[in-house]
């Protein structure tokens, strides 16, 4: 999106254990049994860093959302019309009518919507089972789980760009790489706002970065169906920008206050839990993000 600045990891060129392992492809999915969610040793949350012997890092869509559902869906073409229109002008109120066109008609509804979210809502499941263990056990045992406890104590974006290395691998998937950028941007927030070590961190900071992470790939996701294709941007950088941050600006105003609590109690969900929520929680977020469209109508 560039509508933040990426996270380029610490200065002082911390690597994480596992990134000189060389990156693997993407496994074929076995027909005899569905994909489970990836994990690091020790945490069944995560993919693994440093397995015995090396395993690639699942990124395959979950069984509920093989692929991006396009069941249902109408045409892209008029909320196309309507965001480039948007993009020219810079209206709030045409954004809106986009962003809710986007929705109801060209997905089908905001179902259908979260379940063109393949691979990040994924990732999502694998943050929020993090944020999970950090309140069952703390910082250091979270990290003790993930194999990298050498990282206590340093900034937590340091921390999650060791995890964004393993859950997002470059190449890919429209939708993987959405994942990635949305994962890139939301690091790149979380260092830009400040925040500290993973050992002083608190949970609400955690699933602010969730959440940011929730809103930055929604954000990707309406880029590539109907901003990176059939769309007329201006030829001014700056409006260009413009547009990006208006666009992040209304998908997080609409979805951040409202979705907060429904991250409550996460310490008593299991992993199948904590896969429903994901799932709701996107589909929540499409279905405010196309009331709030609708609302400037």
């Amino acid at each position: 999106m560039g509508t933040s600045k990426c996270y380029g990891g610490p200065s002082n060129g911390l690597v994480p254990p596992f990134v000189d392992d060389p990156q693997p492809q993407q496994p074929p999915m076995a027909p005899q049994a569905p994909p489970e969610l990836p994990t690091l040793p020790g945490a069944p949350a995560l993919p693994a860093s440093r397995p015995q012997p090396p395993q690639a890092p699942e990124t395959n869509p979950q069984p509920s959302s093989p692929r991006p559902d396009a069941v249902g869906a109408g045409s892209l073409r008029g909320p196309r019309g309507v965001f480039s229109r948007f993009c020219r002008s810079g209206d709030r109120n045409t954004l809106g009518r986009a962003l809710s066109g986007y929705v109801r008609k060209g997905t089908g509804g905001a179902r259908n919507a979260a379940h063109r979210m393949s691979s990040p809502r994924t990732t999502a499941r694998a943050i929020l089972q993090v944020v999970r263990d950090f309140e069952r056990h703390g910082p250091a045992e979270t990290l003790r789980q993930l194999n990298i406890p050498e990282l206590i104590g340093r900034p937590a974006a340091d921390v999650f760009l060791a995890i964004f290395e393993v859950l997002c691998p470059p190449g890919g998937t429209v939708d993987q790489s959405i994942t990635r950028e949305a994962m890139q941007e939301a690091i790149g927030d979380m260092a830009e706002a400040g925040v500290g070590g993973f050992d002083t961190i608190t949970p609400e900071q955690l699933k602010d970065f969730f959440l940011d992470f929730v809103a930055r790939s929604i954000e990707g996701r309406v880029m590539a169906d109907i901003g990176g294709r059939a769309i007329s941007f201006p030829d001014d950088v700056s409006a260009v920008e413009y547009a990006q941050e208006q666009l992040h600006d209304f998908v997080t105003g609409a979805t951040r206050g409202q979705l907060s609590g429904r991250l409550d109690s996460l310490d008593r969900l299991s992993d199948r839990d904590i896969a429903a929520v994901v799932d709701e929680i996107y589909e929540v977020a499409f279905e405010l993000v196309a009331a709030a469209g609708e609302a400037l109508v």
